[in-house]
């Protein structure tokens, strides 16, 4: 069974996901930055890094949705 395509969208188009992908980015930099001037096993960093890991998880999913509209 063939399955339909929805017909390519323009890199214009998908403004919106790109300017969540950039906060996505900074917020990722500034958890970066934030995690590096705590101790390596202080609960904070630890609380940060999974925080890192869930914006990092959330750009690629967009990365990769933007990737399949094109």
């Amino acid at each position: 069974m063939a399955r339909r395509s929805h017909p390519p969208q323009l890199p214009l188009l998908n403004w919106s996901l790109q300017g969540e992908i950039t906060r996505l980015q900074s917020q990722r930099e500034d958890l970066v930055g934030r995690i590096s001037r705590l101790k390596r096993f202080s609960h904070r960093r630890v609380e940060l890094e999974a925080r890192l890991r869930i914006a990092t998880a959330r750009q690629l999913e967009l990365e990769r949705e933007i990737g399949e509209q094109s």
